[in-house]
């Protein structure tokens, strides 16, 4: 994965009934979204397949500490 590559993480939703939080992965020019956990690709503008690939395998190993993380968050309602 290129080392500018930055990842932003969402606290915890609901979506219908399962928990989940969405994955955001930026570089310069690109931006990718994904919900986990699962993986799923919601978004995908600028990366390439290979891109996509080596992201998509980042995720499948992390996605356990990024949920952890997510739980972690706070939200504040205005």
């Amino acid at each position: 994965m290129n080392s500018e590559m930055k990842i932003n993480v969402s606290p915890v939703t609901r979506l219908g009934a399962k928990r989940v939080a969405y994955v955001l992965f930026t570089d310069k020019s690109s931006s990718a979204e994904f919900i986990i956990p699962g993986g799923e690709l919601i978004s995908n503008k600028g990366f390439d397949e290979k891109e996509l690939a080596e992201i998509k395998e980042y995720l499948e190993c992390e996605q356990d500490s990024l949920f952890q993380e997510a739980k972690e968050l706070k939200t504040t309602v205005y």
